[in-house]
């Protein structure tokens, strides 16, 4: 299990507890799959473009003929539990 640094809030007097290791969320796609917990990843985007086929949120169609495709972005976050632990990997 990876633990994560929980950021103190504003009035708290309590240092964290979980300073063992300190990991960003990845920023790129190729970078989120070449971690440690890229399988997490991976879970978290098939999770994330099934629920985009259940709301029929697209359709596939024919390139027209010059024209440019629209691109997208992953977007890679954590949600942690109040104990700083990882409780979900969302993409």
């Amino acid at each position: 299990m990876t633990f994560y640094l929980r950021q103190k809030v504003s009035g708290e007097s309590e240092e964290p507890q979980n300073t063992a290791l300190v990991m960003k969320n990845p920023v790129t796609y190729e970078e989120a799959m070449s971690r440690n917990d890229a399988v997490y990843w991976k879970k978290a985007c098939a999770e994330e473009l099934e629920a985009f086929i259940k709301q029929e949120l697209f359709s596939i169609v024919l390139k027209p003929v010059g024209h440019k495709v629209i691109g997208c972005k992953w977007v890679f976050k954590t949600k942690l539990n109040e104990d700083g632990q990882v409780e979900r990997y969302k993409a």
